[in-house]
């Protein structure tokens, strides 16, 4: 069986890896448009639970990413100035760098042909082959080659945002919310390695306007964002890798698989980051659409079929969290007037996955601070 991959990123090369290795007679080949030690972005986070799904693929290789990762226990989230914990966590980040250069190179151990540098302007031009997979990603030349059979659909949430580096490690996973004159600023910021972060800048479309940022460009952006968080980058400066904002956008499709063609990660459903790392969705689904082929090795349709009837309850359930979660940004100048834990709190259960019997027993010293905190307040109430 022959497998052309469109998008050499994470899930492109862990499907890869995963068929070649299970199936050693299928010749498997991936497409990608970047050179090998190219790509947008800085680290990837990972949950400790993340990972443990990650190990489904293949154990192995999860226990050679983790040696080349930073890790941490524990959530922070600041607000007026006091930075929260959140226990009963782990995380994880590794440089997408590193993460790329480790797949490429079990693939190329395993057999898979990696082509660099390699374009499709259509989903044509790499269509001679029983199954095509598209997994290049949110800009997607597969899907939208068949964007009407398809079903494709796109939303533009209010918030922008933008990724950024900096040159300074942080203890944890950390959110850090900031009121100034002209309005609500969000950072989400994490250690990939042991002196680099990831930093991500986000705000509401009021804040946007009030602050003018609607008619600067990229670098007066940038130049403000690290005005309002001096405090927290340490005078450090943000470093760009074509750091452009934009707003959130949501991709979706109302059919996942057309013919021999599937989709997945950010081409079949883009993630919001703060329902989890896009990276990790878009490996469970390289991991289900292999096990599909595990379970229908001679049958493309079944397995195409199969890959969707188990992947899209999990992926839908997803969705309805983000819708949740992006909301909770959206409206996260009116949030910020509540007290920092009870802030937290209200964060944390935003998306409904997150309970408060779930909670205290996850992250039981929080708990134990935030009811404590509760209680004072209503004393003096």
């Amino acid at each position: 069986m022959l497998f052309h991959i469109a998008g050499g990123g994470p899930s492109g090369l862990y499907f890869a890896y995963l068929i070649k290795r299970s199936n050693p007679a299928y010749t498997v080949r991936v497409f990608e448009q970047n050179k090998p030690d190219v790509t947008f972005g800085f680290g990837v986070v990972l949950s400790g639970r993340a990972l443990r799904f990650l190990s489904a693929g293949s154990p192995d290789v999860v226990e050679r990413l983790k040696r080349r990762m930073e890790h941490w226990s524990d959530q922070h989230i600041v607000h007026r100035g006091e930075r929260v914990v959140v226990d009963g966590s782990s995380y994880a980040a590794i440089e997408r760098l590193t993460l790329l250069a480790e797949l490429q190179g079990i693939c190329k151990a395993a057999g898979v042909e990696l082509h660099f540098e390699h374009r499709a302007a259509q989903a044509s031009e790499l269509a001679d082959c029983d199954v095509l997979i598209g997994a290049d990603g949110a800009n997607s030349v597969v899907r939208d080659s068949h964007a009407d059979a398809f079903g494709t659909r796109v939303h533009e949430y209010n918030n922008y945002y933008a990724w950024f580096g900096v040159e300074r490690p942080f203890d944890a996973h950390t959110l850090t919310f900031k009121r100034v004159e002209s309005g609500a600023f969000v950072g989400h910021h994490y250690r990939y390695k042991p002196a680099m972060s990831t930093f991500v800048a986000e705000v509401d479309q009021a804040t946007w306007e009030r602050a003018g940022m609607d008619a600067m460009s990229d670098d007066a952006r940038r130049a403000l964002t690290e005005q309002v968080f001096v405090d927290t980058l340490g005078g450090q400066a943000l470093i760009s890798n074509r750091s452009i904002w934009r707003r959130w956008r949501r991709v979706d499709n109302e059919n996942w698989h057309v013919g021999n063609i599937v989709l997945i990660g950010d081409a079949l459903r883009t993630a919001h980051p703060s329902i989890g790392s896009g990276t990790r969705l878009a490996m469970e689904d390289a991991i289900a659409l292999w096990q599909a082929f595990q379970a229908e090795p001679d049958n493309v349709p079944a397995a195409l079929r199969t890959y969707e009837q188990v992947r899209r309850p999990i992926r839908s359930k997803l969705n309805n969290a983000m819708e949740l979660s992006v909301r909770w940004y959206e409206e996260m100048s009116r949030k910020m007037s509540l007290p920092p834990y009870p802030f937290a709190y209200d964060y944390l259960l935003r998306t409904g996955i997150m309970t408060a019997e779930r909670l205290a027993h996850e992250a039981p010293d929080f708990m134990r601070r935030y009811r404590a905190q509760a209680l004072v307040e209503q004393a003096s109430s």
